[in-house]
């Protein structure tokens, strides 16, 4: 049996992204002096696919919501 756990995050536009935990592979916060992510982005989300999502949740809201739907 294949268990598939889903969170929900949100863009910095406040969309709702549904993400599977098993494919995130670590979590980034911003650096202040680093203006590459959009205003009110507060973590990057790295994927197994090399691709990344940036949403407005902490980091540690993030991996919190991770350990809570295991």
């Amino acid at each position: 049996m294949i268990l598939l756990v889903m969170i929900i995050l949100h863009s910095a536009t406040g969309t709702p992204i549904d993400l599977n935990t098993a494919t995130i592979t670590n979590l980034r916060n911003p650096e202040p002096t680093n203006n590459a992510f959009a205003k009110g982005v507060q973590c990057q989300v790295n994927m197994t696919d090399g691709k990344y999502v940036t949403v407005k949740e902490t980091c540690a809201e993030v991996r919190k919501l991770m350990e809570t739907t295991k």
